[in-house]
């Protein structure tokens, strides 16, 4: 079965919240040429101006890295922020102490030998407090990326009566933090509402990145923006149209994203209703997950229509889809594989019993949730994000497979005291070159001292070393949302 192709000039995705609201598309906006600061920990600004909204041919490097997709941050996850792995240690986003009544917060850096973690800001005598000069904690950024030699900082600039979606970048030395781009801009809602960031993906020195919720005026909607990290540049990718009579639910439009290749991936949930007053699954008269990707060079749209209507999860290496299907009546849940190019479905486990399987749909956050770091494939009963205050988590679970079908373990062997079911816990599960990250936040100490509390931290272990029975996790650093 070929692919179909769909209109490389494709229009404005029509996408429609349950409550009847229109939701479109928005076009980049032009950069702001604004300096601040200087080379010594200060914000500086390499941006240039956004392109209109069109699918046309992109200048790609793909001898720039992959993005690494159990390492993704997402707005639907507890913890948003992705591991930093440098040569020696690792950056992650902390707060500490100022003076005696202040504190402030930023990009640390953890080193390996000491274990102890410092302001990631190179400027001399600088107070670390959130001055403009400081590399470290001049802007609160919401997603921190580490790509290519660089941590990428995502956040919002707000004003009175606007939002800018702004993209810094800073050395891995603290020497410099620069602008790279105003992704997207905008005015404020009347109580200060501005867009969701859902999805972030670093790949082939790309960004990409789905904006969902309100976009200005009346207008909710969805828009995918690619950025160009070299020049900054800006481009809208055009969801694919929708057919006649199909309603798009809001949350079920672009929910995730991952990259692959020449490859970006992206799904929308399109649906019928019987009855256009009662908005729900047994009124349903037609109800599919629908995959695209979008071909990075050409700027062309392919619909893949050999996934099935609806599934929970799904990840891609080397143009193989790898996903879960959900089973909520009997509480089993199964995984496949599919080969694009060989047209080929396989099945690596089926029906599956736990004691309680949810997310039904992609868009779902508690759900059978698929990622791959390139060398493995890990399932996630209770998705990458997770807590014990969760309806009937008991089962939270983990499964890991190779790229064969063959399940190599389940479990996480050496976490048993964690997962203890009488206390109060969250974690984030990642997986980065063959190496499992969890990081762990023990709720049952209610003081608030994080210091005190001596269970929390981001723990690791080799894959590998797991699979051959190796239980000694190593804890790292204690890190915030």
């Amino acid at each position: 079965m070929k692919m179909k192709k769909v209109s490389s000039i494709i229009l404005t995705a029509a996408i429609l919240l349950a409550t009847a609201c229109s939701d479109n598309n928005t076009s980049s906006v032009n950069s702001q040429n604004s300096t601040v600061g200087n080379s010594s920990g200060g914000v500086t600004d390499n941006s240039t101006s956004s392109t209109d909204v069109e699918n046309t041919p992109n200048e790609v490097d793909d001898t720039l890295p992959q993005c690494d997709p159990a390492n993704l941050p997402l707005a639907s996850s507890a913890f948003t922020r992705c591991v930093m792995m440098g040569d020696s240690g690792y950056y992650y986003k902390d707060w500490w102490q100022v003076d005696e009544e202040s504190f402030s917060s930023g990009i640390v850096y953890y080193d390996n030998a000491t274990g102890k973690s410092i302001p990631l800001c190179a400027k001399p005598q600088c107070m670390h407090d959130g001055n403009i000069f400081c590399a470290a904690s001049s802007f609160d950024s919401e997603y921190d990326v580490l790509y290519n030699g660089y941590i990428y900082r995502l956040g919002y600039h707000t004003t009175e009566t606007e939002y800018t979606i702004r993209l810094l970048r800073s050395d891995l030395q603290g020497n410099e933090l620069s602008k790279v781009t105003d992704v997207h801009k905008g005015l404020l809602g009347d109580d200060g509402e501005r867009p969701l960031i859902k999805s972030v993906v670093f790949h082939y020195g790309k960004m990409f990145l789905t904006v969902t919720g309100f976009l200005g005026g009346d207008d909710y909607g969805t828009s995918i923006y690619m950025t160009d990290l070299g020049i900054g540049e800006n481009k809208t990718i055009q969801i694919a149209e929708k057919g006649k009579d199909i309603v798009r639910m809001f949350n079920d439009v672009c929910p995730f994203l991952t990259c692959d290749g020449d490859w970006l991936y992206y799904t929308t949930r399109d649906v019928k209703w019987d009855d256009t007053k009662i908005y729900n699954e047994q009124h349903m008269s037609y109800n599919r997950t629908v995959m695209y990707r979008y071909n990075l060079k050409s700027g062309q749209t392919e619909i893949i229509p050999a996934m099935p209507d609806i599934y929970s999860s799904f990840t891609v290496n080397n143009s193989i889809i790898y996903y879960t299907v959900a089973d909520r009546k009997n509480n089993t849940f199964s995984l496949y594989s599919y080969d694009i190019a060989k047209d080929k479905t396989t099945t690596f486990a089926e029906n599956i019993t736990q004691e309680f399987v949810d997310g039904k749909y992609v868009s779902d956050n508690v759900k059978i949730t698929v990622i791959t770091d390139r060398k493995y494939l890990y399932v996630c009963t209770a998705g990458v994000s997770g807590s014990s205050s969760l309806k009937n988590t008991g089962d939270t679970d983990f499964y890991i497979y190779d790229f064969e079908g063959n399940q190599l373990l389940q479990g996480l062997p050496g976490t048993e005291t964690l997962f203890d079911m009488e206390k109060e816990w969250s974690y984030s599960f990642f997986a980065l070159d063959g190496e499992i990250y969890l990081n762990y936040q023990d709720g049952s100490d209610s003081s608030g001292d994080s210091d005190k509390n001596e269970t929390s931290g981001m723990y690791t272990i080799k894959t590998e070393d797991l699979i051959n029975g190796k239980t000694n996790w190593t804890k790292l650093y204690k890190a915030i949302n």
